[in-house]
Protein backbone atom coordinates (compact mmCIF):
# COMPACT_ATOMS: atom_id res chain seq x y z
CA UNK A 1 0.00 0.00 0.00
CA UNK A 2 1.19 3.51 -0.85
CA UNK A 3 2.69 5.34 2.15
CA UNK A 4 0.93 8.53 3.28
CA UNK A 5 3.04 11.42 4.55
CA UNK A 6 1.84 14.68 6.10
CA UNK A 7 3.99 17.86 6.10
CA UNK A 8 3.03 20.57 8.61
CA UNK A 9 4.99 23.80 8.06
CA UNK A 10 3.98 27.44 7.68
CA UNK A 11 6.72 28.12 5.12
CA UNK A 12 5.23 27.56 1.66
CA UNK A 13 8.62 27.11 -0.02
CA UNK A 14 9.62 24.40 2.49
CA UNK A 15 6.33 22.59 1.97
CA UNK A 16 6.61 22.78 -1.83
CA UNK A 17 10.15 21.40 -1.80
CA UNK A 18 9.27 18.55 0.56
CA UNK A 19 6.10 17.65 -1.39
CA UNK A 20 8.19 17.42 -4.58
CA UNK A 21 11.08 15.50 -2.96
CA UNK A 22 8.87 12.96 -1.21
CA UNK A 23 6.33 12.73 -4.02
CA UNK A 24 9.13 11.74 -6.41
CA UNK A 25 9.58 8.60 -4.30
CA UNK A 26 6.04 7.48 -5.11
CA UNK A 27 4.62 8.40 -1.71
CA UNK A 28 1.27 10.14 -1.23
CA UNK A 29 2.06 13.53 0.32
CA UNK A 30 -0.31 16.06 1.88
CA UNK A 31 0.64 19.36 3.47
CA UNK A 32 -0.77 21.85 5.98
CA UNK A 33 0.26 25.44 6.68
CA UNK A 34 -1.19 25.63 10.21
CA UNK A 35 -2.11 23.53 13.20
CA UNK A 36 -5.83 23.83 12.44
CA UNK A 37 -5.30 22.62 8.87
CA UNK A 38 -3.26 19.69 10.17
CA UNK A 39 -5.93 18.70 12.70
CA UNK A 40 -8.56 18.66 9.93
CA UNK A 41 -6.37 16.38 7.82
CA UNK A 42 -5.69 14.10 10.80
CA UNK A 43 -9.42 13.73 11.40
CA UNK A 44 -9.77 12.66 7.78
CA UNK A 45 -7.49 9.65 8.06
CA UNK A 46 -4.20 8.24 9.29
CA UNK A 47 -0.65 8.90 8.06
CA UNK A 48 2.44 6.69 8.06
CA UNK A 49 4.89 9.53 8.79
CA UNK A 50 4.36 13.17 9.83
CA UNK A 51 6.91 15.98 9.37
CA UNK A 52 6.16 18.76 11.86
CA UNK A 53 7.57 22.28 12.13
CA UNK A 54 7.73 23.57 15.73
CA UNK A 55 6.86 27.16 14.68
CA UNK A 56 3.27 27.42 13.45
CA UNK A 57 1.10 30.56 13.15
CA UNK A 58 -1.94 29.47 15.17
CA UNK A 59 -0.65 27.02 17.78
CA UNK A 60 2.68 25.65 18.92
CA UNK A 61 4.12 22.63 17.17
CA UNK A 62 4.27 21.00 20.58
CA UNK A 63 0.49 21.30 20.93
CA UNK A 64 0.03 19.77 17.49
CA UNK A 65 2.38 16.93 18.45
CA UNK A 66 0.24 16.28 21.53
CA UNK A 67 -2.90 16.10 19.39
CA UNK A 68 -1.16 13.76 16.94
CA UNK A 69 0.00 11.42 19.71
CA UNK A 70 -3.45 11.40 21.34
CA UNK A 71 -5.02 10.29 18.06
CA UNK A 72 -2.25 7.90 16.95
CA UNK A 73 0.45 7.23 19.59
CA UNK A 74 2.43 5.03 17.17
CA UNK A 75 2.82 7.32 14.15
CA UNK A 76 6.47 8.44 13.67
CA UNK A 77 6.73 12.26 13.91
CA UNK A 78 9.83 13.96 12.49
CA UNK A 79 10.55 17.45 13.88
CA UNK A 80 11.55 20.20 11.43
CA UNK A 81 13.50 22.88 13.26
CA UNK A 82 16.03 25.66 12.87
CA UNK A 83 17.40 25.15 16.39
CA UNK A 84 21.00 24.20 17.06
CA UNK A 85 21.55 20.50 16.55
CA UNK A 86 22.35 19.56 20.15
CA UNK A 87 19.29 21.41 21.45
CA UNK A 88 17.13 19.78 18.82
CA UNK A 89 18.23 16.26 19.69
CA UNK A 90 17.32 16.77 23.35
CA UNK A 91 14.02 18.44 22.48
CA UNK A 92 13.05 15.72 20.03
CA UNK A 93 13.60 13.05 22.69
CA UNK A 94 11.55 14.97 25.24
CA UNK A 95 8.69 15.36 22.78
CA UNK A 96 8.70 11.64 21.94
CA UNK A 97 9.49 12.47 18.33
CA UNK A 98 10.92 9.79 16.05
CA UNK A 99 13.77 11.98 14.78
CA UNK A 100 14.53 15.53 13.68
CA UNK A 101 15.69 17.36 10.56
CA UNK A 102 17.46 20.71 10.78
CA UNK A 103 16.61 23.60 8.51
CA UNK A 104 17.53 24.39 5.84
CA UNK A 105 16.33 20.92 4.88
CA UNK A 106 18.69 18.72 2.86
CA UNK A 107 17.00 16.25 0.52
CA UNK A 108 19.33 13.36 1.39
CA UNK A 109 18.81 13.88 5.13
CA UNK A 110 15.02 14.07 4.96
CA UNK A 111 14.78 11.05 2.65
CA UNK A 112 16.99 9.00 4.96
CA UNK A 113 14.91 9.88 8.03
CA UNK A 114 11.56 9.30 6.28
CA UNK A 115 12.67 5.90 4.95
CA UNK A 116 13.77 4.94 8.44
CA UNK A 117 10.43 6.12 9.86
CA UNK A 118 8.47 4.21 7.20
CA UNK A 119 10.44 1.05 7.98
CA UNK A 120 9.57 1.49 11.65
CA UNK A 121 5.91 2.13 10.79
CA UNK A 122 5.83 -0.98 8.60
CA UNK A 123 7.31 -2.99 11.46
CA UNK A 124 4.55 -1.72 13.74
CA UNK A 125 1.87 -2.74 11.24
CA UNK A 126 3.40 -6.20 10.94
CA UNK A 127 3.65 -6.57 14.70
CA UNK A 128 0.00 -5.63 15.12
CA UNK A 129 -0.98 -8.57 12.96
CA UNK A 130 1.12 -10.88 15.13
CA UNK A 131 0.57 -12.59 18.44
CA UNK A 132 -2.06 -10.35 19.99
CA UNK A 133 -3.07 -12.88 22.61
CA UNK A 134 0.22 -12.52 24.46
CA UNK A 135 0.14 -8.76 24.34
CA UNK A 136 3.73 -8.82 23.19
CA UNK A 137 3.05 -8.61 19.47
CA UNK A 138 1.58 -5.12 19.56
CA UNK A 139 3.69 -2.10 20.53
CA UNK A 140 0.62 -0.49 22.10
CA UNK A 141 0.14 -3.42 24.47
CA UNK A 142 2.62 -4.12 27.22
CA UNK A 143 3.46 -7.80 27.75
CA UNK A 144 1.52 -9.69 30.40
CA UNK A 145 1.82 -13.06 32.12
CA UNK A 146 -1.52 -12.59 33.89
CA UNK A 147 -4.25 -15.13 32.99
CA UNK A 148 -6.80 -12.32 33.42
CA UNK A 149 -5.04 -10.16 30.83
CA UNK A 150 -4.61 -13.05 28.42
CA UNK A 151 -8.34 -13.71 28.68
CA UNK A 152 -9.00 -10.04 27.84
CA UNK A 153 -6.71 -10.19 24.79
CA UNK A 154 -8.54 -13.32 23.70
CA UNK A 155 -11.88 -11.48 23.91
CA UNK A 156 -10.39 -8.53 22.00
CA UNK A 157 -9.28 -10.87 19.24
CA UNK A 158 -12.84 -12.23 19.00
CA UNK A 159 -14.68 -8.91 19.00
CA UNK A 160 -12.22 -7.49 16.49
CA UNK A 161 -13.64 -9.84 13.88
CA UNK A 162 -16.81 -7.75 13.98
CA UNK A 163 -17.00 -3.98 13.90
CA UNK A 164 -20.22 -2.90 15.58
CA UNK A 165 -20.29 -4.21 19.15
CA UNK A 166 -20.29 -1.56 21.84
CA UNK A 167 -17.59 -2.17 24.46
CA UNK A 168 -17.46 -1.05 28.10
CA UNK A 169 -14.02 -1.09 29.76
CA UNK A 170 -13.90 -0.81 33.55
CA UNK A 171 -10.95 -0.56 35.90
CA UNK A 172 -9.03 1.75 38.19
CA UNK A 173 -7.18 4.82 36.92
CA UNK A 174 -3.87 3.94 35.31
CA UNK A 175 -4.61 0.34 34.32
CA UNK A 176 -4.56 1.12 30.59
CA UNK A 177 -8.21 1.44 29.56
CA UNK A 178 -7.28 3.91 26.80
CA UNK A 179 -4.58 1.54 25.49
CA UNK A 180 -7.09 -1.31 25.33
CA UNK A 181 -9.63 0.88 23.51
CA UNK A 182 -6.97 1.82 20.96
CA UNK A 183 -6.03 -1.82 20.52
CA UNK A 184 -9.66 -2.79 19.81
CA UNK A 185 -9.85 -0.14 17.12
CA UNK A 186 -6.50 -0.99 15.53
CA UNK A 187 -7.33 -4.69 15.22
CA UNK A 188 -10.88 -4.43 13.86
CA UNK A 189 -12.26 -3.73 10.39
CA UNK A 190 -12.54 -0.03 11.29
CA UNK A 191 -8.78 0.40 11.72
CA UNK A 192 -8.52 2.61 8.61
CA UNK A 193 -11.19 4.94 10.01
CA UNK A 194 -10.61 7.59 12.68
CA UNK A 195 -10.13 6.86 16.37
CA UNK A 196 -11.45 9.85 18.31
CA UNK A 197 -11.28 10.20 22.07
CA UNK A 198 -13.00 12.51 24.54
CA UNK A 199 -12.78 12.64 28.32
CA UNK A 200 -16.24 13.17 29.78
CA UNK A 201 -14.82 14.51 33.06
CA UNK A 202 -13.84 18.15 33.37
CA UNK A 203 -16.23 19.29 30.61
CA UNK A 204 -19.49 21.04 31.36
CA UNK A 205 -22.69 19.39 30.16
CA UNK A 206 -23.14 21.90 27.31
CA UNK A 207 -19.51 21.71 26.18
CA UNK A 208 -19.53 17.90 26.20
CA UNK A 209 -22.79 17.89 24.22
CA UNK A 210 -21.32 20.28 21.65
CA UNK A 211 -18.09 18.27 21.37
CA UNK A 212 -19.97 15.00 20.86
CA UNK A 213 -22.87 16.06 18.65
CA UNK A 214 -21.59 19.30 17.11
CA UNK A 215 -23.73 22.43 16.82
CA UNK A 216 -25.39 24.65 14.26
CA UNK A 217 -24.54 28.30 13.75
CA UNK A 218 -26.38 30.44 16.29
CA UNK A 219 -27.25 27.49 18.56
CA UNK A 220 -25.76 29.47 21.46
CA UNK A 221 -23.87 32.72 22.02
CA UNK A 222 -20.44 31.54 20.89
CA UNK A 223 -21.69 29.39 18.00
CA UNK A 224 -20.51 31.72 15.21
CA UNK A 225 -20.38 28.86 12.71
CA UNK A 226 -21.58 25.28 12.37
CA UNK A 227 -19.35 22.57 13.80
CA UNK A 228 -19.25 18.81 13.37
CA UNK A 229 -19.01 16.79 16.58
CA UNK A 230 -16.90 13.71 17.27
CA UNK A 231 -19.70 11.31 16.37
CA UNK A 232 -19.93 12.85 12.90
CA UNK A 233 -16.15 13.09 12.48
CA UNK A 234 -15.80 9.50 13.67
CA UNK A 235 -18.03 8.08 10.93
CA UNK A 236 -16.75 4.62 9.87
CA UNK A 237 -14.36 4.66 12.85
CA UNK A 238 -14.41 4.51 16.64
CA UNK A 239 -15.30 7.06 19.30
CA UNK A 240 -13.81 6.42 22.75
CA UNK A 241 -15.75 7.97 25.65
CA UNK A 242 -13.37 7.99 28.62
CA UNK A 243 -14.76 8.43 32.15
CA UNK A 244 -18.33 8.01 30.91
CA UNK A 245 -19.49 7.74 34.53
CA UNK A 246 -19.09 11.54 34.72
CA UNK A 247 -21.58 12.17 31.88
CA UNK A 248 -24.74 14.04 32.85
CA UNK A 249 -28.14 12.32 32.62
CA UNK A 250 -29.25 14.76 29.91
CA UNK A 251 -26.35 13.86 27.62
CA UNK A 252 -26.85 10.17 28.45
CA UNK A 253 -30.35 10.34 26.94
CA UNK A 254 -28.95 11.65 23.64
CA UNK A 255 -26.14 9.09 23.59
CA UNK A 256 -28.68 6.30 24.10
CA UNK A 257 -30.45 7.36 20.88
CA UNK A 258 -27.16 7.13 19.00
CA UNK A 259 -26.54 3.61 20.28
CA UNK A 260 -30.07 2.50 19.42
CA UNK A 261 -30.49 4.10 15.99
CA UNK A 262 -27.09 5.56 15.03
CA UNK A 263 -28.90 8.87 14.56
CA UNK A 264 -28.50 12.24 16.30
CA UNK A 265 -28.99 15.95 15.82
CA UNK A 266 -26.46 18.71 16.27
CA UNK A 267 -27.12 21.16 19.10
CA UNK A 268 -29.63 23.64 17.68
CA UNK A 269 -30.23 21.43 14.64
CA UNK A 270 -33.45 20.02 13.19
CA UNK A 271 -31.97 17.47 10.77
CA UNK A 272 -31.25 13.86 11.74
CA UNK A 273 -27.69 12.78 10.96
CA UNK A 274 -27.01 9.09 10.35
CA UNK A 275 -23.61 7.72 11.34
CA UNK A 276 -21.80 4.41 11.44
CA UNK A 277 -19.53 4.49 14.46
CA UNK A 278 -18.36 2.08 17.13
CA UNK A 279 -18.64 3.35 20.71
CA UNK A 280 -16.09 2.23 23.29
CA UNK A 281 -16.68 3.60 26.79
CA UNK A 282 -14.46 3.45 29.87
CA UNK A 283 -14.89 4.28 33.52
CA UNK A 284 -13.18 3.81 36.86
CA UNK A 285 -16.56 3.98 38.58
CA UNK A 286 -18.95 1.15 39.47
CA UNK A 287 -21.65 1.86 36.90
CA UNK A 288 -23.98 -0.79 38.36
CA UNK A 289 -23.86 1.07 41.68
CA UNK A 290 -24.42 4.38 39.88
CA UNK A 291 -27.49 2.86 38.23
CA UNK A 292 -28.78 1.81 41.66
CA UNK A 293 -28.26 5.36 42.93
CA UNK A 294 -30.09 6.78 39.87
CA UNK A 295 -26.90 8.58 38.79
CA UNK A 296 -26.58 6.62 35.54
CA UNK A 297 -29.34 5.48 33.19
CA UNK A 298 -30.05 1.77 33.41
CA UNK A 299 -31.02 1.49 29.73
CA UNK A 300 -27.76 3.16 28.65
CA UNK A 301 -25.75 0.93 30.99
CA UNK A 302 -27.13 -2.22 29.36
CA UNK A 303 -26.60 -0.76 25.89
CA UNK A 304 -22.94 -0.03 26.70
CA UNK A 305 -22.10 -3.40 28.21
CA UNK A 306 -22.72 -5.52 25.11
CA UNK A 307 -19.11 -6.52 25.67
CA UNK A 308 -17.77 -5.75 29.14
CA UNK A 309 -14.07 -5.88 29.98
CA UNK A 310 -12.57 -5.40 33.42
CA UNK A 311 -8.88 -4.53 33.65
CA UNK A 312 -7.58 -5.69 37.05
CA UNK A 313 -5.27 -3.43 39.09
CA UNK A 314 -1.54 -4.08 38.97
CA UNK A 315 -1.41 -5.10 42.65
CA UNK A 316 -3.67 -8.08 41.87
CA UNK A 317 -1.26 -9.44 39.24
CA UNK A 318 2.23 -9.30 40.75
CA UNK A 319 3.53 -11.64 38.04
CA UNK A 320 3.36 -8.66 35.66
CA UNK A 321 5.28 -6.12 37.75
CA UNK A 322 8.86 -7.11 36.88
CA UNK A 323 8.20 -7.88 33.18
CA UNK A 324 6.50 -4.50 32.87
CA UNK A 325 9.37 -2.74 34.63
CA UNK A 326 11.87 -4.38 32.28
CA UNK A 327 9.70 -3.50 29.27
CA UNK A 328 9.60 0.18 30.27
CA UNK A 329 13.32 0.24 31.05
CA UNK A 330 14.02 -0.97 27.50
CA UNK A 331 11.64 1.64 26.11
CA UNK A 332 13.28 4.53 27.96
CA UNK A 333 16.82 3.19 27.42
CA UNK A 334 16.21 3.71 23.71
CA UNK A 335 14.56 7.08 24.19
CA UNK A 336 17.16 8.59 26.51
CA UNK A 337 20.27 6.83 25.21
CA UNK A 338 20.85 4.90 28.46
CA UNK A 339 22.09 1.35 29.07
CA UNK A 340 20.23 -0.19 32.02
CA UNK A 341 20.54 -3.94 31.58
CA UNK A 342 19.17 -5.44 34.77
CA UNK A 343 17.31 -4.76 38.01
CA UNK A 344 19.14 -5.47 41.27
CA UNK A 345 17.53 -8.08 43.59
CA UNK A 346 16.68 -5.52 46.32
CA UNK A 347 15.12 -3.22 43.71
CA UNK A 348 13.03 -6.14 42.41
CA UNK A 349 11.87 -6.85 45.95
CA UNK A 350 10.88 -3.22 46.47
CA UNK A 351 8.90 -3.18 43.23
CA UNK A 352 7.08 -6.38 44.18
CA UNK A 353 6.25 -5.19 47.71
CA UNK A 354 4.89 -1.80 46.63
CA UNK A 355 1.07 -1.57 46.27
CA UNK A 356 0.96 0.58 43.07
CA UNK A 357 -2.05 2.84 43.67
CA UNK A 358 -1.39 4.45 40.26
CA UNK A 359 -1.17 1.07 38.52
CA UNK A 360 0.71 0.71 35.20
CA UNK A 361 0.79 4.48 34.66
CA UNK A 362 2.65 4.92 37.96
CA UNK A 363 5.12 2.13 37.12
CA UNK A 364 5.77 3.62 33.68
CA UNK A 365 6.32 7.10 35.14
CA UNK A 366 8.69 5.69 37.77
CA UNK A 367 10.78 3.88 35.15
CA UNK A 368 10.84 6.97 32.93
CA UNK A 369 12.10 9.13 35.81
CA UNK A 370 14.64 6.54 36.93
CA UNK A 371 16.13 5.88 33.49
CA UNK A 372 16.25 9.60 32.72
CA UNK A 373 17.94 10.71 35.96
CA UNK A 374 20.08 7.72 36.96
CA UNK A 375 22.98 5.82 35.37
CA UNK A 376 23.22 2.07 34.73
CA UNK A 377 23.90 -0.62 33.88
CA UNK A 378 22.17 -1.93 37.05
CA UNK A 379 18.98 -0.32 38.38
CA UNK A 380 19.51 -0.20 42.16
CA UNK A 381 17.03 0.15 45.02
CA UNK A 382 18.43 3.59 45.83
CA UNK A 383 17.38 4.75 42.34
CA UNK A 384 13.69 4.11 43.04
CA UNK A 385 11.47 6.82 44.51
CA UNK A 386 8.39 4.86 45.56
CA UNK A 387 5.25 6.22 47.20
CA UNK A 388 5.98 9.80 46.26
CA UNK A 389 2.35 10.86 46.35
CA UNK A 390 1.65 9.20 49.70
CA UNK A 391 4.78 10.77 51.21
CA UNK A 392 3.64 14.17 49.98
CA UNK A 393 0.18 13.69 51.43
CA UNK A 394 1.72 12.69 54.74
CA UNK A 395 3.58 16.00 54.85
CA UNK A 396 0.73 18.36 53.94
CA UNK A 397 1.14 21.98 55.10
CA UNK A 398 1.08 22.50 58.84
CA UNK A 399 -2.11 24.56 58.61
CA UNK A 400 -3.96 21.57 57.17
CA UNK A 401 -2.46 19.27 59.79
CA UNK A 402 -3.48 21.70 62.52
CA UNK A 403 -7.05 21.73 61.25
CA UNK A 404 -7.18 17.95 61.34
CA UNK A 405 -5.76 17.78 64.87
CA UNK A 406 -8.14 20.35 66.39
CA UNK A 407 -11.91 20.27 66.92
CA UNK A 408 -13.91 22.34 64.48
CA UNK A 409 -14.55 25.92 65.68
CA UNK A 410 -18.10 26.77 66.80
CA UNK A 411 -18.61 29.03 63.79
CA UNK A 412 -17.53 26.22 61.46
CA UNK A 413 -15.17 26.41 58.48
CA UNK A 414 -15.47 27.15 54.77
CA UNK A 415 -14.60 23.64 53.55
CA UNK A 416 -15.17 24.36 49.86
CA UNK A 417 -13.12 27.55 50.08
CA UNK A 418 -10.25 25.74 51.80
CA UNK A 419 -10.31 22.93 49.24
CA UNK A 420 -10.33 25.40 46.34
CA UNK A 421 -7.42 27.30 47.89
CA UNK A 422 -5.39 24.12 48.40
CA UNK A 423 -6.23 22.74 44.96
CA UNK A 424 -5.39 26.02 43.24
CA UNK A 425 -2.01 26.24 44.96
CA UNK A 426 -1.16 22.63 44.11
CA UNK A 427 -2.10 23.13 40.45
CA UNK A 428 0.09 26.23 40.35
CA UNK A 429 3.00 24.36 42.00
CA UNK A 430 2.69 21.49 39.53
CA UNK A 431 2.80 23.92 36.59
CA UNK A 432 5.86 25.63 38.02
CA UNK A 433 7.59 22.31 38.70
CA UNK A 434 6.95 21.15 35.13
CA UNK A 435 8.02 24.43 33.52
CA UNK A 436 4.48 24.96 32.21
CA UNK A 437 4.22 21.53 30.54
CA UNK A 438 0.58 20.56 31.04
CA UNK A 439 1.13 16.83 30.45
CA UNK A 440 3.85 16.67 33.12
CA UNK A 441 1.84 18.86 35.51
CA UNK A 442 -1.18 16.58 35.11
CA UNK A 443 1.04 13.56 35.80
CA UNK A 444 2.37 15.16 39.02
CA UNK A 445 -1.20 15.68 40.23
CA UNK A 446 -2.48 12.26 39.16
CA UNK A 447 -4.88 13.86 36.66
CA UNK A 448 -5.42 13.59 32.94
CA UNK A 449 -4.89 16.68 30.79
CA UNK A 450 -8.62 17.39 30.38
CA UNK A 451 -9.08 17.51 34.15
CA UNK A 452 -6.02 19.73 34.53
CA UNK A 453 -7.23 22.13 31.83
CA UNK A 454 -10.61 22.36 33.57
CA UNK A 455 -8.82 23.42 36.76
CA UNK A 456 -6.62 25.89 34.89
CA UNK A 457 -9.77 27.62 33.66
CA UNK A 458 -11.40 27.34 37.07
CA UNK A 459 -8.52 29.04 38.88
CA UNK A 460 -7.69 31.56 36.16
CA UNK A 461 -4.25 30.10 35.48
CA UNK A 462 -2.58 30.26 32.06
CA UNK A 463 -4.34 27.54 30.07
CA UNK A 464 -2.27 28.18 26.98
CA UNK A 465 1.14 27.48 28.46
CA UNK A 466 3.69 25.61 26.40
CA UNK A 467 3.50 21.85 26.20
CA UNK A 468 7.28 21.71 25.70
Amino acid sequence: MQARILIIDNDESVRARLVATLGDQGWEVEDAASGAEAVDLLHGGSFDVILLDLSLPDMSGVQVLGLIKEQDPLVPVVILTAYRETDTAVLAMKLNAFDYVNKPVRDDRVLRVVRKALADSARVQADQAGDILSGGGDPGVVPSRSPALREIYDIVAKISRGNASTVLIQGESGVGKDVLANLIHRTCERKDGPFLEINCAGLSEHLLESELFGHEKGAFTDAVSSKMGLLELGHSGTVFLDEIGEMSLAVQVKLLRVLEKMVFRRVGGTRDIQVDVRIIAATNRDLAEQVRLKQFREDLYYRLKVVQLYLPPLRSRPEDILPLAEYFIGLFNERFGKDFQEIAPDAKQALLEYHWPGNIRELKNLMERTVLLEEGPVLERRHLVLGGRENFQASLPATVGALLDKPLPPEGIDLEGLMRQLEGKLVKKALEASGGNQSQAARLLGLNRDKLRYRLRQYGLAADRSEA
